[in-house]
């Protein structure tokens, strides 16, 4: 049997964003979308790819809220009428298994112990062993492929000056943040941490 269930994010806190103004979400850093034909969705609470043409909103989430220096935060897709998935234990949901992902395992005090990239088809070997390690209390998921921040590329010297310039002009063009998948992962049988 595996020790350990997946879980989508609870979806409560965004519901009343759906209502809001683009004006208003823009203020807050987010933006509404609506899926595409070509997936590339992932609803971080519902744990499956938006359907085309659902509607969505891209924002800002602490995946990681804690004192350590590991704290962390990055954009996520939540899809209109969501709720929460809290998938039987051993499942690794379709939309996963179909990216590379990046597996983080952390104990207790939220201090990583661990950090891979593999096959979404191969999570559910990864967690099983990571998780017969009673150090690790939770593990995170993320796409490998837009994952965390490594350094900012600015291109050239000259352009160095013009670091405020390339982000409104991305902001102006609809470029928005990457995207991680971030599940929780919590040993089954035991408290979630999300």
């Amino acid at each position: 049997m595996h020790p350990w269930q997946l879980s989508g994010i609870d979806h409560q806190p965004f519901e009343a964003l759906f209502e809001s103004s683009d004006d208003a979400l823009a203020a807050r850093g987010i933006v509404r979308r609506r899926a595409g034909d070509s997936g590339g969705y992932p609803c971080r609470v519902s744990l499956t790819d938006a359907p085309a043409g659902a509607e969505l909103l891209l924002l800002p989430y602490t995946h990681l809220a804690t004192l350590s220096p590991y704290r962390a935060s990055g954009p996520i897709f939540v899809q209109r009428g969501a709720t929460r998935c809290v998938l039987p234990v051993g499942v690794v949901p379709a939309y996963v298994q179909r990216r590379l992902i990046s597996v983080r395992a952390y104990d207790s005090a939220d201090f990583m112990l661990s950090g891979l990239v593999c096959q979404g088809t191969e999570v559910a070997a990864h967690l099983d062993r990571l998780f017969a390690d009673t150090t690790v209390a939770f593990v995170q998921l993320h796409n490998a492929g837009h994952g965390c921040f490594r350094a900012r590329w600015i291109g050239s010297a000259t352009r160095g000056n013009d670091v405020a310039q390339e982000r409104d002009r991305r902001r102006a063009a609809g470029v928005t943040a990457s995207v991680f998948v971030q599940c929780g992962v919590k040993p089954a049988g035991r408290a979630s941490h999300a």
